[in-house]
This record gives structure tokens, C-alpha cells and sequence, in this order.
């Protein structure tokens, strides 16, 4: 590995949400930086005038801070290396282009999108790979000027050498391709704006970028940057690949097969310390015979190396999210949960936008109770739902109350005596507990008998948390309402 000072950084185009991918990136950029002392440098790559926008800048900003990120330079924080914005930086690649062109690396291009259509189309048929043939390469300067008064405006296209490109990348070893079909390729529009290599190339030289981490969608764009890299004379930075992102059924990551912004996990309840652990496996692992999986940010740096990256690729798999995402919410205190869970609540309007603090601590008591079985923040309303509602008797679900052993009538008989007993006790969950066990002796009954008919009446659902801690938090007088209505409803 190089002896320079680490300098890494992450380039998302803004033309869109925050994408895992692009999270996952920018965190192994992040983790080896600090892993290694190093800066990690945000830089926006928006040289695509027509789709960037601020809006999606701030949104990518937005999704590398949540799962916990931040950057030593870019364009929020500034740095000694800017400005951070490729399109802040035009007169810089011109600079470049010309010094190219006066050194006879790189040429004008006048064909238009048709004539290299045609041939393409050409070297199709023939059965030719497809490539720029040089026909501008051998231009005179009269045909460059007849050309020019026919209203075209050149592109820039660099000499590209007819040999093997070679670069080394930490991860999958040597890579080549051969030069000689590449053709030349542009690096200039005929608008002035740099194409994506070129720009990346002057920029990541510029900065004093020493490591290159990135997906492996951009071993396609190595070669044509190494062509760059050597026609100024540049040392190439080293180049780290990381594998591709599949769904589980091994097709690519795409939004037709689910969620795939940060954004959306978000909304969705996931925590972002759990996306960020979730994100470090997405191609790396730490080894080790019995491999850990639940790490905090600070555990990962101390543990990321970048030969631990794997060369499979990965699968991101909704189900082993769910599961970390679990874990997570495990470790945090309830005080915790309940501020996370509380937005959710709000959305699903069982909780006001202003809440009091009574409601505040009534909700930390509620996801005391689902705290041990929570995959998700967004599922807490659903789950804690019956504390806030309240219903009439047609809401109450008589079908849940069927017993092969207890006519509806039964039930409700079992329920109202019940429900005497309740009147005149103490509302806390030991005292509950101990007066219907008492209940259950007394009236020679089963436990089955009165506490899922209990738990139905209380909640409208036959799985919940501890029933007499349920009640408790339901309080005394809700608690005989719903005895009372389910009595009526089972009755008919």
C-alpha cells in the first residue's frame, strides 16, 4: 500500500435520492480513512447539468449524515482542495483539455451524433467491435474551418495508444484491456463541459486523491481515466473495486425490487446505526471463525481493512436487515426508542404533533412492552394502536374469541363476572394478576378460559404483550369499558 497521506473521497452525482450503493461507498471510503488517519473528502460530481439538482445534493448530504458520516472537506464544510463542485470547476479542466491539445494528445472532433451513429452501425454489420475510427484525427486546419463555418463546434477526443492498459487494484488483482479497441474516446463536449473520466481524472490528481474506492461499475471507466492519468503524465492513485449489490434472487439492486434510498429506510423505521452496520457487509467482512455482525462505527473502523473486501459479490437481503435492525433496537433504551417511535406515532395521529410530557412517558412505559420484538419503528403504531383507540361494540373482533370449549355466551358470562372483580382492585399488574388467578381457582376454570378472552377484550388481537401489564397501562376505567363491550358484542 502507498506511503502517501490517505486522501479518499466519495462523488455522488446529485440526480437522485441517496442510493445504498452510493451509502455504501461512501462508507468504505469513511471507515478507511479513519482507519488510516486520512481525509475523506465529499466532492459533487455534476457535470450532468440537466439532471442535477440542488435538491438531490442535499438529499444524498442528508442520507450519508443520517447513517452517520461526515466529511473533513466538501462543499458544506469547505477545505483547502476546492471548490467541491465539478461545476465550479470548468475553467480548471479547460486548462487541461488545452495543455492536451497543444501538446498533440488529444484533437478536435466535428462528427455529428448521425455520422457516428452510421458508423457504428457500420462496424456492426461488419462485425467490428464499435469505436471512434479517427476520422477527425488528420484534419487540416481549411477542412477544420469549412467545418466550422457549417455551423459544427468540436468536441475534444484524446489519442488513445495502441497497447494493453494495465492498472492494480487492491481487491481483484492486475486488470487490462486492450487499447486498441477502445478508439479514442471524448473528454471534451462541444458545449466545453468535460465528460465524467476526464473530469474525475483532473479532480482526484488535483486533490491529491490516493485511494480510489469505488463500485465495480467503474472498472469500465479505469481504462479510459488510465489513458488520461498517462497522457499528463500523472501517477495513477491506487483503485479498490468494490463487488456488485444483488437482490436476493441475484439480479441487480434496482427500485423495482424494493426500497434502495437511504430515505426510504428511514421512512420505513430502520435505525441508521443498523443501515450503517448493514451497509459494512455489503462486501467487506472482518473474518475470524465465529464473525461477529453487530459492530458500532467505531468498532468498524478499528476492524475495516480494504483486503477484507470481498470479490463476491453481495446480496442485500431485506430479511437479515429486519433481523440487524432488531438488534439494534434491542440495544437502545427505551428512552431512546420511544423518542425514535414517537414521529411514527405522530404520522399514524395517535399522538399529538405537540406532545405533553405525560404522553411522552406514557409512550417510553407502551414500547417498554415491544421493545424485545420490534423489527421496525414503523411497525411500533400498529403494535401499540389499541392503547390509544377506543371502540364501539361492533368493533370489538368476536370471530378471535371462538373456543372449541366456551359458547360466545359463555364467554361473556366469564368476562362480566371478571369484570366485578376488576372494579374493586387496585390497577397495577402484580395485583391484577394475583385477582384473576384467584378468579381462576374460585370459579374452577382454566387460565385459557379467562386470560384470551381477557387479552382479545383488552387489545382485539390474540397475541400481545404481558396481559396484566397491558392492562395496567390500558388503566381501570377503559379496562371494565372494553370487559363491558365485548360482553355486549359476544352476546350478540
Amino acid at each position: 500500500m502507498s506511503n502517501k497521506q490517505v486522501r479518499v473521497r466519495i462523488a455522488p452525482s446529485p440526480t437522485g435520492n441517496c442510493h445504498v450503493g452510493t451509502a455504501r461507498t461512501a462508507l468504505y471510503n469513511y471507515l478507511f480513512a479513519r482507519k488510516m488517519n486520512g481525509t475523506f473528502i465529499m466532492r459533487i460530481d455534476d457535470t450532468d447539468t440537466k439532471r442535477s439538482t440542488v435538491e438531490s445534493e442535499e438529499g444524498v448530504l442528508d442520507g450519508l449524515r443520517w447513517i452517520g458520516l461526515d466529511w473533513d472537506e466538501g462543499p458544506d464544510v469547505g477545505g483547502n482542495y476546492g471548490p467541491y463542485r465539478q461545476s465550479e470547476r470548468l475553467e480548471l479542466y479547460k486548462g487541461f483539455v488545452n495543455r492536451l491539445m497543444v501538446e498533440g494528445k488529444a484533437y478536435e472532433c466535428f462528427c455529428t451524433p448521425e455520422e457516428l451513429a452510421a458508423e457504428r452501425e457500420a462496424q456492426t454489420a461488419r462485425k467490428e467491435d464499435p469505436r471512434y475510427s479517427g476520422r477527425c484525427l488528420n484534419l487540416s486546419e481549411e477542412e477544420k474551418q469549412a467545418l466550422r463555418d457549417e455551423g459544427r463546434k468540436p468536441a475534444i477526443r484524446i489519442k488513445v495508444p495502441d497497447e494493453i492498459i494495465r492498472f492494480h487494484d487492491i481487491i481483484r488483482g492486475n486488470v487490462e484491456a486492450d487499447g486498441r479497441l477502445m478508439g479514442d474516446f471524448v473528454i471534451q463536449k462541444s458545449d466545453s463541459i468535460p465528460l465524467y473520466n476526464f473530469a474525475t481524472v483532473v479532480d482526484d490528481h488535483v486533490m491529491e486523491i490516493s485511494h480510489v474506492i469505488r463500485a465495480a461499475e467503474h472498472i469500465s471507466n479505469t481504462f479510459p481515466q488510465v489513458v488520461i492519468y498517462k497522457a499528463l503524465d500523472w501517477e495513477l492513485p491506487e483503485f479498490a473495486h468494490l463487488v456488485l449489490l444483488l437482490n436476493p434472487d441475484k439480479t441487480k439492486i434496482s427500485k423495482r425490487k424494493g426500497a434502495v434510498y437511504l430515505g426510504e429506510f428511514a421512512e420505513m423505521g430502520y435505525l441508521p446505526e443498523a443501515m450503517l452496520n448493514f451497509n459494512a457487509f455489503l462486501g467487506w467482512n472482518p473474518g475470524g471463525e465465529e464473525m461477529e455482525e453487530i459492530f458500532t462505527k467505531e468498532e468498524l473502523i478499528e476492524l475495516f481493512t480494504l483486503e477484507r473486501c470481498t470479490q463476491s459479490n453481495a446480496v442485500f437481503d431485506p430479511v437479515k436487515l429486519d433481523w440487524m435492525n432488531g438488534m439494534w433496537i434491542r440495544k437502545i433504551s427505551a428512552d431512546d426508542l420511544a423518542q425514535r417511535v414517537l414521529p411514527f406515532m405522530q404520522k399514524a395521529g395517535l399522538i399529538s404533533a405537540e406532545p405533553s410530557e405525560a404522553d411522552k412517558m406514557y409512550l417510553e412505559q407502551l414500547v417498554s412492552l415491544i421493545h424485545e420484538r420490534l423489527p421496525r419503528l414503523d411497525e411500533a403504531p400498529e403494535s401499540l394502536a389499541y392503547f390509544y383507540q377506543g371502540w364501539k361494540k361492533e368493533d370489538v373482533e368476536v370471530e378471535l374469541f371462538a373456543s372449541k370449549k366456551k359458547t360466545p355466551s359463555e364467554i361473556a358470562a366469564i368476562l362480566e363476572q371478571a369484570k366485578e372483580v376488576l372494579v374493586e382492585r387496585e390497577f397495577k399488574a402484580d395485583d391484577l394478576e394475583a385477582a384473576m388467578n384467584d378468579f381462576v381457582k374460585t370459579n374452577e376454570i382454566k387460565k385459557g378460559d379467562l386470560f384470551m378472552p381477557l387479552r382479545v377484550a383488552m387489545t382485539n388481537r390474540k397475541v400481545s404483550p404481558p396481559l396484566f401489564t397491558t392492562m395496567e397501562l390500558i388503566g381501570k376505567e377503559r379496562v371494565i369499558e372494553r370487559l363491558e363491550l365485548a360482553a355486549q358484542a359476544l352476546k350478540g
